[in-house]
């Protein structure tokens, strides 16, 4: 390895590193500051205040010099180079690290453009391989778009999909530049929708709420309360007017969120592989290798199933997904009708039109007993012990019966030649699909009460990243769930 070999990161990826450290402590330190109570003044003739108010800001300042070194030496620590058909990388200061990957087994290279990378022209690069863990292989945090462009030229050269001539020349074996075929694009009705139809209000609404709890010591809530109490008293149209507001202010942070994450958001594919790209502030291209599907989800949740949408994701065998996300959200938000004719395109193989098994009537008073347990106590406690306000909570009962016998009123299972089809709700449905051939375990389970009336539960586990992912059959007849068990057998 000579000295005109070795990369390095663009310098920019200290100043990713910084903020990346400083937004994963921002949240803690902000926390610890409001519990503590402290009260901070920058006036010289407050002594009791002033003092401890400089030491936190030296401390402050400390603490982020401390945190810029280490981003600057893990950026300094940072090498790669190509070597021997190797992409080989050092890092470390006090423990060095060496990671040697084979260009012949990088599966994909996901490419990322965020904020900071789009004014100097960079990428980062995350390099999969064919471990199938979820997270990549190695990330590049940002270098420029040619050295990225070298690496996928080495791979390919590795994979001989190319090769160097003697005079310099790439000649082209597997036609590399493969024209994308355009699949699907959202569109800015469905980029609102999607967000309307989102759990993220209710978060973005939930946690506007917790954060502002922590600012009792500095917002006068109590003579607001005092001021808005006498307002009521003339009916509660102010309320709801305040509900109403904060309602329509998350959905709009929700719509502008959606709006900046799945911009652009557009499906392309060749033979081999399919292209996902999307992002406005932060651009990501996934790339997604079709051997590697192992299941396919189908999700509508109740709102987007009364208007026929649905979104659709790709369990696969590899770190292909967002980060913390285990899965590739293949659509977005799409009508059902035309998902299941895209599905039909991309995966021909796959059966999406199927008669289905269902859940038998005997095992309808499973479905409504088993989820009232739990409740029950809370709201026997809550009853009795704030009477009579607390006899609303009983209303709780028939919701949990009606979501119940929508769940029994859904479940269904079907097998056609070597794929299974399973559909199950918690709120949302989904239609899981898989082939036979990508099942990693089925389990069935009984008990005693289940057993004397013929009923068995089934649980079908795929690879899909670290954990995989579980579809449940519930309290089926036992002979159908004893056929299913048969046709998964090996030897069958």
């Amino acid at each position: 390895m000579s000295n005109e070999q070795v990369m390095r990161l663009h310098p920019i990826t200290i100043a990713i590193n910084f903020f990346n450290a400083i937004k994963t402590l921002l949240l803690p330190v902000v926390i610890f500051v409001f519990s503590a109570k402290l009260e901070l003044s920058l006036d010289p003739s407050d002594g009791e205040n002033f003092y401890p108010t400089l030491a936190l800001l030296g401390g402050a300042i400390l603490f982020l010099c401390i945190v810029f070194i280490f981003a600057w030496i893990k950026w300094r620590k940072f090498i790669y180079w190509f070597e021997d058909g190797e992409l080989r990388i050092e890092y470390g200061l006090f423990v060095k690290n060496k990671r040697y990957i084979p260009f012949e087994r990088i599966q994909t290279l996901n490419y990322k453009e965020g904020i900071l990378h789009r004014p100097f022209k960079l990428v980062r690069v995350d390099v999969e391989t064919a471990g199938g863990s979820a997270d990549a292989e190695v990330s590049l945090t940002a270098i420029t778009r040619e050295q990225a462009s070298r690496i996928e030229l080495e791979m390919k050269k590795a994979k001989q999909e190319v090769v160097v001539a003697e005079d310099g020349t790439i000649e082209d074996v597997a036609e590399i530049r493969i024209e994308k075929e355009f699949i699907y694009q959202i569109n800015t009705k469905e980029l609102i929708l999607l967000a309307t139809t989102s759990s993220s209000m209710g978060i973005l609404f939930s946690a506007v709420a917790a954060i502002a709890s922590q600012f009792n010591d500095f917002i006068p809530y109590e003579r607001i309360y005092g001021e808005v109490q006498n307002i009521v008293r003339f009916g509660v149209l102010f309320i709801i007017l305040i509900v109403l507001g904060a309602i329509l202010l998350s959905w709009a942070v929700a719509i502008l969120i959606s709006y900046f994450v799945n911009y652009g958001f557009k499906l392309e594919r060749t033979e081999e592989q399919l292209f996902l790209s999307k992002g406005l502030l932060e651009k990501k291209r996934t790339t997604l290798q079709m051997n590697r599907v192992q299941g396919i989800r189908i999700i509508e949740n109740p709102i987007r199933q009364l208007f026929g949408y649905c979104r659709v994701i790709i369990d696969s065998a590899g770190g292909s997904g967002d980060e913390k996300e285990d899965q590739v959200v293949l659509l977005p938000f799409i009508k059902k009708k035309n998902a299941i004719r895209i599905l039909q395109e991309l995966f021909p193989e796959y059966v999406w039109e199927t008669t289905y098994t269902k859940v038998p009537k005997k095992s309808l008073i499973r479905y409504l007993l088993n989820p009232i347990y739990v409740p029950l106590i809370p709201v026997g406690f809550v009853s009795y012990y704030f009477y009579p306000y607390g006899m609303w909570s009983i209303v709780l009962i028939p919701l949990i019966l009606l979501r119940a016998y929508w769940q029994y009123k859904t479940a269904g299972f079907a097998v056609n030649h070597l794929q299974l089809t399973i559909v199950h709700r918690y709120f949302s449905k989904t239609t899981f699909v898989v082939q036979k051939n990508r099942i990693q375990s089925m389990r069935v389970t009984q008990s005693y009460f289940a057993e004397r009336k013929d009923i068995a539960s089934c649980h079908v586990h795929i690879m899909s990243s670290t954990t995989g992912f579980t579809a449940h059959l519930k309290h089926f007849d036992l002979q159908a769930i004893s056929q299913l068990f048969k046709w998964y057998q090996p030897n069958k």
